[in-house]
């Protein structure tokens, strides 16, 4: 991804993202048996590692996900990833729609000619939210 996008994306829209990382199983088959032990595959944390490079992200915004190819049953092993992943996902657009309404709050507040914005706590910009 090219930087002016990685710019655009971290500064001025400030919206979390993440990989999901499919097919970890084709990296090394005889590891991704055991699910458990995806984080500590060398193998994954490389393509991890060259992901999060390429796209210019964290590596913690790149989640390996098992899929199911050849399997009748479902396994809680396979799960847990997608939900991991799925779970921090919700966490990042929880924090990002906390922040979009602070920062509304604050330019509400902006424009009704307060100056001391800096000095308020965030319980008092809270509640001023609320207000709006």
């Amino acid at each position: 991804m090219c930087s002016l996008c990685n710019e655009v994306y971290n500064t001025v829209l400030g919206i979390p993202r993440a990989i999901l990382l499919t097919h970890i199983d084709k990296l090394d088959e005889t590891e991704c048996t055991d699910v458990k032990s995806v984080f500590k595959n060398m193998k994954i944390k490389d393509a991890v590692y060259k992901t999060a490079s390429i796209f210019g992200i964290p590596e913690n915004q790149v989640h390996p996900v098992k899929c199911y190819k050849q399997e009748m049953v479902l396994s809680e092993d396979v799960d847990i990833l997608a939900l991991l992943a799925l779970r921090q996902m919700l966490h990042w657009a929880e924090d990002h729609l906390d922040n979009a309404q602070m920062r509304e709050a604050v330019s509400a507040m902006r424009l009704r000619g307060t100056d001391d914005v800096q000095s308020r706590s965030a319980r008092d910009i809270e509640t001023s939210s609320e207000a709006i």
